[in-house]
C-alpha cells in the first residue's frame, strides 16, 4: 500500500514563501492498492496535481472518497484533469446523511460559480453512498463519524497486516460530540500510522470550541492512548507558518519522545 498527501492544509489554499516546506495545497491524499487499485480522499486544491499524476501515468479505473462536503475539501474537483477524459471510470463515494456527493460536486459546477456543469463531463462518474465499512481491491476501509460541524467521516485503511488512520477535521474533545474519545482510542488501537489534524495550538483552540479541530498536544495524547507510534499531524490552519508548524512539532515531540511525530506536508509518501 503507498500513501502520498497532495494536500495538507485547512480552510482555504495558501502560496507564499512562509508555508513553502509544508504546501499549501487543502486536502487530499492517494492511496494505491497492491492490487493496483486506486484510493483518492477528498478533493481539496492538492487534487489538481494529483489529476495530472495520474493521467501521466494513464491511470483511468479510479475511486474517490469523500469525508464530508466543506468547501476546502471539494474544491479541486473542477480542476480534476481525470473528469474531462473519456477514458476516466470514477467512482465516488460519499456520506449520504445531508446531502449526496452529487449534490454537493453539482453546487459548485453550476452558473455563476463554473462555466461547465456535471452532466457535460465526457468521464464515467458513478455515485455511491459511504457504507460504514467497504472494500476496494486489496483494502479494507473502516469509518468512524468525526466531531465536526457537519456530517463528516475518519477512516481506517487496512491491507495485510498494515493499516493507517485517516481523521481529517476531527475534535477529539469536543462538546456535545458525536462520538466520544474512548471510540476514537478504540477504532486507532493497533494502526502503524495516525494521520490527525491539528490545526490548534491548545491556546489558540479555547477562542475556537466547537469549531471541528484539534491541537498538537490532544492528538499527541490520543496517539498515545492508542498506542500508535507514528503520528502525522495535517490539516494546517491557513495561517500556520512553516515556523510555526515546526515550533509546534517540536514541542510536542519533547513531551512524547516515544512516538514518532512529523508534520505533513504535500508530497510526502509512505509505503506500508
Amino acid at each position: 500500500m503507498l500513501l502520498k498527501l497532495y494536500g495538507t492544509r485547512g480552510s482555504v489554499a495558501v502560496c507564499n514563501k512562509e508555508t513553502r516546506k509544508h504546501g499549501g495545497n487543502t486536502t487530499c491524499i492517494f492511496i494505491e492498492a497492491r492490487s493496483g487499485d486506486m484510493i483518492i480522499v477528498d478533493a481539496g486544491t492538492g487534487i489538481r496535481e494529483l489529476g495530472k499524476d495520474l493521467t501521466a501515468r494513464g491511470k483511468h479505473k479510479l475511486n474517490l472518497i469523500f469525508s464530508h462536503y466543506h468547501w476546502d475539501h471539494i474544491q479541486g474537483f473542477p480542476f480534476f484533469t481525470p473528469i474531462f477524459l473519456k477514458a476516466t471510470e470514477l467512482s465516488i463515494f460519499g456520506p449520504p446523511d445531508e446531502v449526496s456527493a452529487e449534490k454537493a460536486l453539482s453546487y459548485q459546477m453550476t452558473m455563476p460559480y463554473f462555466p461547465t456543469g456535471m452532466s457535460n463531463l465526457p468521464s464515467k462518474i458513478t455515485f455511491k453512498n459511504l457504507k460504514k465499512k467497504l472494500s476496494i481491491g486489496s483494502i479494507d476501509i473502516d469509518t468512524i463519524v468525526n466531531n465536526h460541524p457537519n456530517h463528516t467521516r475518519g477512516f481506517r485503511f487496512t491491507e495485510g497486516n498494515k493499516s493507517f488512520v485517516f481523521l481529517t477535521d476531527n475534535e477529539v474533545h469536543a462538546q456535545d460530540g458525536k462520538t466520544p474519545y474512548d471510540e476514537f482510542v478504540s477504532f486507532i488501537r493497533g494502526a502503524d500510522l495516525l494521520i490527525h489534524d491539528a490545526q490548534y495550538t491548545d491556546e489558540i483552540y479555547k477562542k475556537r470550541l466547537g469549531w471541528g479541530h484539534s491541537t498538537y498536544n490532544q492528538v499527541a495524547a490520543l496517539a498515545h492512548d492508542a498506542g500508535v507510534k507514528e503520528l502525522m499531524i495535517t490539516h494546517h490552519d491557513h495561517s500556520s507558518t512553516d515556523k510555526f508548524i515546526e515550533k509546534n512539532i517540536k514541542e510536542v515531540r519533547k513531551k512524547y519522545s516515544k512516538h514518532k511525530i512529523e508534520a505533513a506536508a504535500d508530497g510526502k509518501t509512505r509505503r506500508f
